[in-house]
């Protein structure tokens, strides 16, 4: 199977699904390099194309597609944002448009983290999307609601929804309704779901169908996927001090850092005033992590902790004739470049990487070209292990920024420190 994601952190959580199952998994972090994992039995590729220009998105897309195609993967999912954001009924059309499948089904909801679908619209929490924070995110707001209404508006196509009926019926009910869309000509099908049963019985039935069938969804529908082609089994580990490097600005990150660091986390808040950086800025943040990590502390390298620095990079950006998306991007490469300073001049053990931008800014720096999932630490938090151009083994663990309950990065650092 090849799995499209459209950001690091996302293609991480989506791959774990098939690690935790004993299937050889590993997430590349450009389409180019998918030659190289051909002997995983799952492929992860992250086009980062979440912000992208929507023709580039469609073409980074296709691009990936089409050389998983040539490659010979007879399973195709497209991992999509369970909030929603990015150019998501785009790049599905991007994929149809190769011709090597019938329709695609798409079912975003994940409701072990609060993302349901209820009669088409799409919730957080039990709040429609648009009166909710992401509405107000400064680079992908969705302020649609109903997610087949959204589909259509990016896509120009009509698409056919499974709704609160058909899943109440049961499975035959829902091979009706797909039945009946794909002979008016659908290529489209969204589903809702606010249960995790719902995931299986569309699964199911789905699979009486006998189309080719392109899945797309979150962390929550590619979870039963892998009961499809049925392997098992686990692997990894490490001791030393960790490094969790935290760019998101969410008040979900935010507090998931302060219960880090209420079980005796060291903060080194990464203040970024002054537009164009250098690297001589940062000495300071540097030589404190270092002292930190010297002496067995764990860190957490943040930007954008406490409220007053976050808008003072704003400040900062609005001056230099910044906008938002262009100032939360150069913080990323700040942050990406310290985090891989430390990994290369420090010795760690696990790295902590939560926000997708800064995700992979930092295995940009690192010279990293994939990262190989091991295992689930917490919901949707995975592992994995990661290669530096320097030749140095990195023990990885990713979270999207705005994800997870408030313990969820202790719990998952608690897992590895017992082992």
């Amino acid at each position: 199977m090849v799995i499209i994601a459209d950001d690091l952190t996302g293609a991480n959580d989506t791959g774990l699904q098939f690690a935790r199952k004993g299937l050889p998994t590993e997430v590349v972090l450009a389409a180019s390099s998918i030659k190289a994992a051909t002997d995983r039995t799952v492929v992860v590729i992250d086009t980062n194309s979440r912000a992208l220009a929507a023709d580039e998105a469609c073409r980074r897309v296709s691009a990936a597609a089409q050389q998983a195609h040539s490659a010979g993967f007879s399973h195709y999912y497209k991992k999509v944002d369970s909030t929603l954001r990015g150019n998501i009924g785009i790049e599905l059309r991007a994929i149809l448009a190769l011709g090597i499948h019938d329709f695609a089904f798409v079912m975003p909801a994940y409701p072990q983290n609060g993302r349901t679908t209820v009669g088409g619209h799409h919730l957080l929490h039990g709040i429609p999307l648009a009166a909710t924070e992401i509405a107000q995110d400064p680079k992908y707001p969705v302020t649609e609601t109903v997610l087949p209404a959204l589909l259509t508006a990016q896509t120009g196509s009509a698409v056919g929804h499974i709704g609160i009926a058909e899943l109440c019926q049961g499975e035959a009910a829902v091979v009706s309704a797909i039945s009946n869309y794909l002979d008016k000509g659908c290529q489209l099908i969204s589903c809702d779901a606010w249960l995790d049963e719902h995931f299986p019985l569309a699964v199911r039935a789905v699979g009486q169908l006998g189309r080719r069938v392109l899945w797309s969804g979150s962390a929550g529908l590619a979870g039963c996927l892998p009961e499809i082609l049925g392997l098992t089994e686990k692997t990894a580990a490490c001791h030393k001090p960790n490094l969790v490097v935290a760019g998101s600005v969410s008040a979900v990150t935010r507090e998931q850092v302060r219960r880090l660091l209420a079980v005796g986390y060291k903060l080194v808040e990464v203040e970024i005033v002054q537009f164009p950086w250098q690297q001589g800025h940062f000495a300071a943040c540097l030589r404190q992590t270092a002292a930190y990590l010297g002496q067995g502390d764990n860190v957490v390298l943040a930007s954008g902790f406490s409220v007053k620095a976050m808008e003072a990079t704003k400040q900062a950006g609005m001056q230099y004739g910044l906008s938002l998306p262009e100032t939360s991007e150069i913080v990323a490469q700040i942050l990406g470049w310290l985090g891989a300073t430390v990994v290369n001049e420090q010795e760690i053990g696990y790295i902590v990487l939560t926000g997708g931008d800064t995700a992979v800014a930092v295995c940009q720096a690192l010279g990293v070209s994939g990262i190989r999932i091991v295992e689930e630490l917490a919901p949707a938090i995975p592992l994995g292990e990661m290669k530096t151009a320097a030749g140095k083994t990195v023990q990885v663990i990713t979270k999207a920024g705005a994800f997870g309950d408030a313990d969820c990065l202790v719990k998952a650092l608690n897992h590895v420190q017992r082992r």
